[in-house]
């Protein structure tokens, strides 16, 4: 049997554009109709090999009964050697055996270059290619999918989380709005949780705009992946309709065997020589030409998600990294633009290697092997590029929108700025109000620690924890004044912010040096729960007046509070007056006794300065005491002993009263005292001050050292406590009340003049009132 034409090589030509498939069948119809028309040749094949099967096993039969036909008249007794014509038919007849073995011959080879070779690979070729086919598209199909899915759980996220953001903002205003004392820690955690639900709602939207992002670039890529599938597609098909031209090639060659090229032999061959097999799929084009194509489904940013988180800063297909978001949504982004880096730097890696590989195999394999090899590799480099270009293109976006490329040495240094939830500078967490400069040196503890007060001068001040410049090795308080134009904020004029939040986070965030010694904000200082919004202080009914000025009745967070005013009274206020008050106030919430009054905390915000204290409900305990002269001697002799335990524990922490009287012991509701205005009396002048002014003063009260200008100890607070006993046991009569004038009541207790024992004071308890009374400090009691 002769060598056969073969026509399997990639043709030259270009495919017919007319009639590119991926014109007509790049949609899920389309791919389902090559599918089927791939099922079709296959089965057609399949029967074919079925056909030449039982054709080869004719010519078997054929030669095998045609030998055996031979070999029976090869047994006659031919007279050859004598009959000349019986030699002849005999040689006639034993061409039948040879024209067996070649039949039985030719099936043989038709079976191993055909049915063995060209035919079950054009099969398994075949098989293949609607295997890749249907493969590929699922996975195109299953990624897109994913994708797809992926933005829904970015949009499930995103409305989680907003949700998530309002309750919660929605819970601290509802406690704000009516907060109860003790409610400073909930609501400090509160607005932790609130800021923190708010930077995952900044996070969520980024990863929402970047999913969406995504999705409408894979879209893209997805139908373009189609159609280089189906091009691919009819690449290979074309070489394996070649291939079946050669399979019909070879069965006509087969068929000329058994004939002398008859005129029917030669028209089947011409017909075969005269068909394209680039166009045998031209009429399935034409027939299935209405099919609608595959285009891009882009996903719009779905802006109810805006809505539901109502922060204003959101928008639409919009990365989120100005100065409200926190330093993790901050973080998430550079991480995004060191992990895009990674992604960039391996994807071209491997591009280069998937080149090298292209390269080689380009033009050197054009079996269907060969092309199917070069398509894979030339869909991972296109794959490749286009992640390459995608994923730079998003690096560069997310660069501009933090200003400036990440640094992948760069490490974040830990900040947790509370940012507030409003632009308002009492409302952020680092505000610590009016604040002496002590205070706030005390605060801060280490390098970048900072806050922002109001000085005494009224100016706004960052104070701040920085390296001394002239001693490398130790840490200095630096004291910066925030500067204010035309309703501008800023450290140096040239740069400046709408307001001193925007200015702390824009420093903050942009790591910028703040001064030229370097100074950076690392470390914000939260305001203690102590120091108290004014606005949350309503001041109702005046209560008295004292040296510091007003006591009113009011209300802290629906409470009823007693609040102490700071106001001019006789004289003007100075700085350091200020400063006093806040000091001496500042030192009470360390103060926690049952018989000591409550400290809620100090309004610092702005004037006037308010110390808010616990209202203890039946009044000062004179007053108590007029109202209620039935008393019994026990009864007085129990509120003596809780007023000396109330001393005593101000004694234990170094406290001086200074002012010790029935009138600064409060009664509760049930008949209990405690003290109160416990060092206050001193706030706004030194000693020498109060002897120039000895109107003012509770001359009545103060030992007799102290009337002789000397020093204020303890052991005065003990003789204070005597005369307040007194006044315990005598229903509140005025020490020395036959005596009018104050400078005359000083002469008559350093002439040796004491108070007489009232009615209703055993004898025992008085005699311990007046050992309170002995000249000498030293050989007084102490209130232990």
């Amino acid at each position: 049997m002769a060598q056969v034409r073969r026509y399997s090589t990639l043709p030259n030509s270009s495919v017919d554009d007319s009639h590119r498939l991926s014109d007509f069948f790049c949609s899920d119809e389309g791919y389902r109709l090559l599918g089927t028309v791939l099922s079709d040749e296959y089965k057609l094949l399949q029967d074919t090999k079925k056909i030449l099967e039982e054709r080869l096993a004719l010519d078997k039969q054929y030669a095998k009964s045609l030998q055996e036909l031979a070999a029976k008249a090869d047994r006659i007794a031919w007279p050859t050697d004598t009959h000349s014509i019986a030699s002849a038919c005999h040689g006639v007849l034993m061409l039948w055996s040879r024209r067996a073995t070649t039949i039985s011959s030719n099936a043989d080879e038709f079976r191993r270059l055909v049915l063995d070779d060209l035919l079950k690979n054009l099969l398994e070729n075949k098989a293949d290619a609607k295997r890749v086919l249907e493969d590929r598209k699922r996975q195109y199909d299953d990624e897109h999918r994913k994708v797809r899915r992926d933005v829904l759980e970015a949009d499930k996220h995103y409305s989680n989380e907003a949700k998530v953001f309002v309750t919660k903002n929605n819970e601290l205003n509802k406690i704000s709005g009516a907060a109860r004392i003790g409610n400073d820690n909930r609501i400090t955690d509160l607005k932790r949780v609130v800021i923190d639900k708010r930077d995952n709602v900044y996070r969520a939207h980024n990863a929402y705009v970047l999913t969406v992002r995504d999705c409408n670039e894979f879209d893209e890529q997805y139908v373009h992946k189609l159609h280089d599938l189906i091009d691919y597609h009819e690449k290979t098909q074309l070489i394996l309709n070649r291939q079946w031209l050669d399979v019909l090639q070879s069965i006509a060659k087969y068929n000329n065997d058994y004939s002398n090229s008859s005129s029917m032999d030669a028209e089947s061959l011409q017909e075969l020589d005269s068909t394209d097999p680039r166009h045998c799929y031209n009429e399935l084009c034409k027939i299935h030409s209405n099919i609608p194509s595959l285009t891009t489904r882009p996903i719009e940013f779905n802006d109810l998600l805006l809505k539901t988180s109502g922060l204003t800063n959101l928008e639409v297909d919009t990365i989120v990294a100005d100065d409200t978001v926190g330093d993790s949504t901050i973080s998430a982004l550079r991480r995004k633009i060191t992990t895009l880096t990674d992604e960039i730097n391996k994807a071209n890696t491997d591009l280069s290697a998937v080149l090298q590989v292209i390269d080689q195999i380009r033009d050197k394999d054009t079996s269907y092997h060969g092309r199917k090899s070069y398509f894979e590799q030339k869909q991972r480099a296109n794959d490749l590029q286009m992640k390459i270009v995608s994923k730079g293109n998003l690096k560069e976006h997310l660069e501009e929108v933090l200003d400036h490329p990440a640094d992948e040495n760069e490490t974040l240094p830990y900040q947790e700025i509370l940012f507030g939830l409003s632009d308002r500078l009492e409302d952020q967490a680092y505000f610590h109000g009016r604040m002496p400069r002590s205070q706030s040196i005390n605060l801060c503890h280490e390098k970048g620690d900072y806050l922002v007060r109001i000085n005494d001068q009224n100016k706004t001040v960052l104070s701040i924890l920085w390296t001394d410049s002239n001693h490398p090795g130790r840490l200095r308080d630096f004291h910066i004044y925030i500067c204010d134009r035309d309703n501008m904020y800023y450290f140096v004029k040239e740069c400046m912010k709408p307001s001193i939040p925007a200015l702390i986070i824009f420093y903050a965030r942009q790591k910028l040096d703040i001064t030229a010694d370097g100074i950076r904000l690392l470390r914000p200082i939260e305001r203690p729960d102590y120091i108290i919004n004014n606005d949350e202080v309503i001041l109702e009914d005046k209560l008295g007046q004292g040296n510091f000025g007003e006591v009113h009745r009011g209300k802290y967070r629906n409470v009823p509070v007693a609040v102490k005013v700071l106001r001019e009274t006789n004289r003007q206020l100075t700085p350091k007056d200020r400063t006093n008050f806040i000091n001496e106030a500042l030192l009470l919430k360390t103060y926690k006794h049952k018989q000591i009054v409550s400290f809620y905390g100090i309004a610092a915000y702005r004037e006037p300065l308010m110390i808010v204290m616990e209202l203890v409900e039946k009044g000062s305990l004179n007053t108590y005491l007029e109202k209620n002269r039935d008393i019994c001697a026990s009864k007085l002799t129990q509120m003596c002993y809780e007023i000396a335990k109330g001393m005593a524990y101000l004694e234990s922490c170094n406290v001086i009263h200074r002012d010790l009287a029935a009138r600064n012991c409060l009664v509760d509701k049930n008949g209990r005292v405690k003290v109160a205005d416990f060092g206050l009396s001193r706030c706004l002048q030194d000693d020498e001050d109060y002897f120039n002014h000895t109107e003012e003063v509770p001359v009545r009260w103060w030992a007799v050292e102290v009337l002789c200008r000397g020093p204020y100890t303890t052991k005065a607070d003990v003789w204070s406590f005597g005369i307040t006993a007194w006044e315990v046991f005598s229903e509140a009569a005025l020490p020395y009340t036959h005596i009018q004038n104050a400078h005359f009541v000083i002469n008559a207790v350093k002439q040796g003049e004491r108070l007489q024992r009232p009615n209703k004071c055993p004898t025992n308890i008085f005699d311990i009132i007046n050992t309170c009374w002995r000249v000498d400090p030293a050989t007084r009691p102490s209130f232990k």
